[in-house]
C-alpha cells in the first residue's frame, strides 16, 4: 500500500513539475499600443510602427512590429521572424501549420528570457520617433498545475502570459 501511494505521489509530483516546467520555459506576450491624439477619443492605428523593448539601461531586448489593421504588436524573434506571417497560411495547409507551430515554439521559449526586463520602449514610425516611453509588463502564470486535465477549456499545455500596453501621446513626437 505505501510503495502504491508512493509511486502515486511520485507520478503527481512528476505532472506537475513538468507544467510548472513548461509554464515557466515557454511564454506568450500581448503587446498593445494606445496611441492618443487629443482631439480623438478612439485611439488611432498606426501600421508597421517598429518598437524596440528596452532594459532599464536601455539596451534592446527584442523588436516588433505593429500589426497593418490594429495596433496590436508582433515580435520579431531574431532567427526565425514574425510568426505572424506563417501563421495566416496555418489553416490552409498541413506543411504551413507545421512551419507556424515551429516558429511558435522559438518563439514562446524566447520571450521568457527578456520579457520580465523591459522597462521601456522606443516607438518609430515613418513620420515620429518616440523614445524612453516607460512601461509596466505584466505576469501572469497561474494555470500551472491544471495543464494535465482533460478539458477543452483547462487543460493544455501551460504558458505564462505577459502583457504590456504602450502609451503613446500624438503630441509628443520626435519629427
Amino acid at each position: 500500500m505505501r510503495k502504491t501511494l508512493l509511486i502515486v505521489a511520485i507520478i503527481g509530483c512528476i505532472i506537475l513539475g513538468y507544467g510548472y516546467w513548461h509554464s515557466s520555459t515557454h511564454a506568450s506576450f500581448h503587446i498593445r499600443l494606445n496611441i492618443k491624439n487629443a482631439a480623438q477619443e478612439k485611439p488611432k492605428t498606426i501600421p508597421n510602427a517598429e518598437i524596440s523593448f528596452l532594459d532599464s539601461e536601455g539596451r534592446v531586448l527584442a523588436m516588433g512590429i505593429s500589426d497593418e489593421q490594429y495596433n496590436y504588436v508582433h515580435l520579431l524573434h531574431p532567427e526565425v521572424g514574425d510568426c505572424h506571417e506563417i501563421e495566416k497560411s496555418a489553416p490552409y495547409s498541413k506543411e504551413a501549420r507545421k512551419s507556424w507551430q515551429e516558429c511558435f515554439e522559438h518563439l514562446s521559449t524566447w520571450i521568457p528570457k527578456w520579457a520580465s526586463k523591459v522597462r521601456k520602449v522606443d516607438l518609430k514610425t515613418q513620420n515620429c520617433v518616440w523614445q524612453n516611453i516607460p512601461v509596466s509588463v505584466s505576469k501572469y502564470n497561474s494555470e500551472w498545475f491544471l495543464w494535465w486535465v482533460p478539458h477543452p477549456h483547462i487543460g493544455g499545455k501551460p504558458y505564462t502570459y505577459y502583457s504590456l500596453s504602450i502609451p503613446v501621446e500624438e503630441h509628443n513626437c520626435k519629427k
